[in-house]
């Protein structure tokens, strides 16, 4: 092995967890779960005096400072929350932004700063607890999860605002209601006749149950056949039109997992040994044009393109060469999407998960790819020299992130992101018409259920007199346009004071 950089970064520790059994009222507050998985990545690594070297703790958004509350008390610094359990005295504590890409980002963010020489070791973590908060509250015990310290954490850029006012209005403002359009786009792009395109999904999905089922860190490690996971019935009914709920993200879950970022000078301080060592080969960070209502169409994705390709160009290898992978999985539209975009089979035998995905393994909100990072490692360190990647999905198919991982010792390269995102944010997107009227074509939709029942569609449509696009909702009998061809069907559309209401013509 030639000289290498003593501030090249590398990855030297990591850990999982998961709990499915403790009572409710006995699971562990976020602060101490990301503590425990701190602890284990930094005994992981194998060096010593990790801790006291540790100068950055960088916390993934949790899902109760995403919007969804904090029943038991919040914190105002959680990275220090952590470092006060693990003997950490870190000069800065980062608290991450919302989207599922963060883990992935945030390593490629940190590795660039410890390659400038700004950090020399960073723990990155992240959690959710949210069987034991949904348990606790359904049994009427309150916890106390609450924790301020002396100064509130640095919060990592600005958040994005993924939903326009009308697109709240007409629905197209949660993941469950979202995905569902991309999907139903991709079976008339793919050609399939409704049923056999759910038939496709469930073999699609299958098989990451079948991961997930053998992973010790899963939530759900149970196996499901292709019928039973795409098959409505009173456990699995249909949420958004054709996904039931086995085929959307479980976000009830209590899952912890933890990274351990140091430079190649700090490793060899502490003793890190060479086996433990992976370094990122390549990295690349895209966003889409960010409403759903821009996007150039619903059964692409130019920025996981162009994010993946310049992430295996800058690791200097082809697709072909990557041995192991963990594709974000929080529905199987961004699968599909995503296999499309980076040149993999659907049916690939290397295997699109490592985790099982967020329907089976589970999804702990923003911080899932941390465990699919944590799995490409271990694959990676088990096979010295294979190349591990992963795919980061956030917000609707809205922010991506990509790392190339391989224990080869190589120089750190990133590419600034604002060059490649040039390419994606000059693409031109169809002009939205907010109160249309006349004749028009559905580009997508989907059938929204409440408690199994169809209650609305939503149409995402081109008007037919200028092509401009336009939101639009279905209300009457909208349980007549499951497993029948409608993407490309003619429509009337009209405003009201509230939605756009659309008509089968």
């Amino acid at each position: 092995m030639g000289m290498i950089d003593p501030r090249t970064p590398v990855l030297v520790g990591v850990a999982q967890s998961v709990d499915r059994t403790s009572a409710p009222g006995a699971g562990l507050s976020p602060q101490e779960m990301m503590a425990a998985v701190a602890r284990a990545a930094i005994a992981d690594s194998g060096g010593s005096g990790v801790e006291a070297a540790i100068d950055c703790i960088t916390v993934v958004r949790l899902f109760q400072d995403s919007g969804f509350g904090a029943p038991f008390g919040g914190q105002n610094n959680l990275p220090w929350s952590v470092g006060e359990r693990i003997g950490a005295k870190a000069k800065r504590h980062l608290y991450g932004p919302v989207g599922g890409n963060s883990p992935q980002m945030l390593v490629n963010i940190h590795a660039q700063e410890i390659a400038e020489g700004k950090h020399e070791v960073v723990l990155l973590t992240g959690c959710e607890p949210i069987r034991s908060q949904s348990r606790a509250l359904k049994a009427g015990i309150k916890l106390d999860w609450g924790e301020d310290a002396p100064e509130p954490a640095e919060v990592f850029g600005k958040e994005t605002r993924y939903a326009s006012k009308q697109e709240i209005q007409h629905g197209i403002a949660m993941p469950v209601n979202i995905y569902p359009l991309f999907e139903n786009a991709l079976g008339a792009h793919y050609g399939r006749e409704p049923f056999a395109h759910r038939q496709a999904i469930g073999r699609l999905m299958e098989r990451f149950a079948a991961v997930a089922a053998g992973n010790p860190y899963a939530q759900l490690p149970v196996a499901r056949t292709a019928e039973e996971i795409i098959t409505p019935d009173e456990e699995n009914r249909y949420i958004g039109y054709p996904y039931t709920k086995y085929l959307n993200a479980n976000m009830f879950v209590d899952q912890a997992a933890a990274l351990l970022l140091m430079s190649t000078e700090a490793a060899d301080r502490l003793g890190v040994p060479q086996e433990k060592r992976v370094y990122l080969h390549g990295s690349a960070d895209t966003q889409e044009k960010i409403l759903v209502s821009e996007r150039v169409n619903y059964h692409s994705s130019p920025a996981v393109r162009i994010g993946a390709r310049e992430a295996l160009k800058q690791a200097g290898i082809g697709v072909d060469a990557i041995a192991h992978m963990d594709i974000y999985s929080c529905f199987s539209s961004a699968v599909e999407v995503a296999a499309d975009e980076i040149g993999l089979r659907h049916d690939d035998p290397r295997g699109l998960t490592l985790t099982g995905g967020l329907p089976y393994f589970g999804g702990p909100g923003n911080n899932y790819s941390m465990h699919g990072i944590a799995e490409v490692i271990a694959r990676c360190r088990a096979a010295p020299g294979a190349t591990g990647f992963v795919f980061a999905n956030g917000g609707f198919l809205t922010k991506h992130s990509f790392g190339v991982w391989s224990t080869t010792p190589k120089a750190f390269e990133r590419a600034d992101p604002a060059v490649y995102q040039a390419e994606i944010d000059a693409m031109q997107s169809p002009p939205l018409t907010e109160k249309p009227e006349g004749a028009g074509t559905i580009e997508t939709f989907t059938v929204i259920h409440d408690k199994g029942v169809p209650a609305f569609a939503i149409v995402i449509g081109r008007l037919d007199a200028d092509g401009s696009r336009f939101l639009a909702q279905i209300h009457e009998d909208p349980g007549a346009l499951i497993d029948v061809p409608v993407v490309g069907r003619k429509v009337t559309v009209k405003p009201t004071d509230t939605v756009n209401i659309a008509a089968l013509a």
